[in-house]
Parts: structure tokens; C-alpha cells; sequence
């Protein structure tokens, strides 16, 4: 997603200044990516509705804390990270089901192929820990650059791409056997 950061910069400077229509522009621009990284997380709309909404209320609480508008998507993604965290603390929850209406498109050829598909992978992402869901989710599903993974995940940027790629081992090891489910019927 490309953004003008003049743009953001602008509004977030307004949003720190207590304009509350600079707020709803800021939302507006940012709240289907909080939604997908944090349903991707909890499988669950109205949870990570939830989510989404505590993760602007805490960005907003704190707004006076982002640097620039180059800083505040990253700034929010971790924010979301945060609370989807507490939330599985909060919760105790390891793995949960997936339903057929939160499962994301997958390239296929026919709507049932995409859906098995995306099936299949997602319960191999369910059975992997947050941490590289969340590494998977931002740099394959919401594609952000290594650096601003950096900056979400609070890990040096060096080793960024050495965890995505262990995550995609760890992800290749849940998909091991089922490789003849995600051919073509």
C-alpha cells in the first residue's frame, strides 16, 4: 500500500494536535490493514473487530508518540501486535478453528480449489506460533517491506529476513504430506 507521506505526516501532526477529523482520516486510511492482521491472528471478525478498535483507541491515547508519518504505520502495526498479544495472554488460546466465512482468497482456479486451499494453509498457519504468523501475515499477505516489519515486530532489521524464512520452514513443515491437497483437482 503505497501512502503519501507528506499526507500522513500532515495528519498526524493535526492528530496530535487534538484534531479529531485528522483521527477519523487516519483510521479511515488504516483500519481494513489493522482488521486483516489482526483477524489473520485470531480467526475470529468480531474479535478482532474488538481488536482493531482497542489498537486505535491506544494509538490515538498515544498518538503524541509517533515521530513522523514515514513512523506511523509501522507504529500502529505494532500497536495492533501488542494487543492482539495481550489478547492470546488474556485468553490462553494456542490454536483456534477456522470458519469458511474468514478465510481469505488463495490463488486457485475455481472458488472451491481457493477455498481448500486457503483452508489448508491456514491451518498450517494456525499451527504455528504468533510471532510467525505475524511474520508471515505482514510480509506475504499485507506486504510489508523488511524494514517496517523491523519496526512492527520490534526485531533489528538484519534479522528480519532470517525469520521470515524460518517461519516459512516451520510453515513448510505444518504443509509436509499435504502437498498432493494443494495441487489443482
Amino acid at each position: 500500500m503505497k501512502q503519501d507521506w507528506a499526507d500522513v505526516s500532515e495528519l498526524v501532526k493535526r492528530a496530535q494536535g487534538g484534531d479529531e477529523s485528522a483521527m477519523s482520516e487516519l483510521i479511515a486510511t488504516h483500519k481494513q490493514l489493522i482488521f486483516t492482521i489482526t483477524n489473520r491472528m485470531v480467526h475470529n471478525r468480531d474479535t478482532a473487530m474488538d481488536l482493531t478498535q482497542d489498537t486505535f483507541i491506544k494509538a490515538f491515547l498515544n498518538i503524541k508518540r509517533v515521530k513522523s508519518g514515514k513512523h506511523f504505520r509501522p507504529w500502529l502495526c505494532r500497536i495492533a501486535r501488542n494487543v492482539t498479544y495481550d489478547y492470546f495472554r488474556k485468553e490462553k488460546l494456542a490454536h483456534q478453528v477456522t470458519s469458511i466465512e474468514d478465510i481469505q482468497d488463495y490463488v486457485g482456479t475455481t472458488p472451491l480449489e481457493q477455498t481448500r486451499r486457503s483452508m489448508i494453509i491456514q491451518d498450517a498457519l494456525d499451527c504455528l506460533a504468533p510471532k510467525d504468523r505475524m511474520l508471515l501475515t505482514l510480509a506475504y499477505y499485507e506486504g510489508f517491506t523488511h524494514h517496517e516489519i523491523s519496526e512492527v515486530m520490534d526485531i533489528p532489521a538484519h534479522n528480519v529476513k532470517v525469520q521470515i524464512h524460518r517461519a516459512r520452514l516451520r510453515l513448510r513443515k505444518e504443509l509436509q504430506g499435504r502437498e498432493h491437497e494443494l495441487m489443482p483437482i
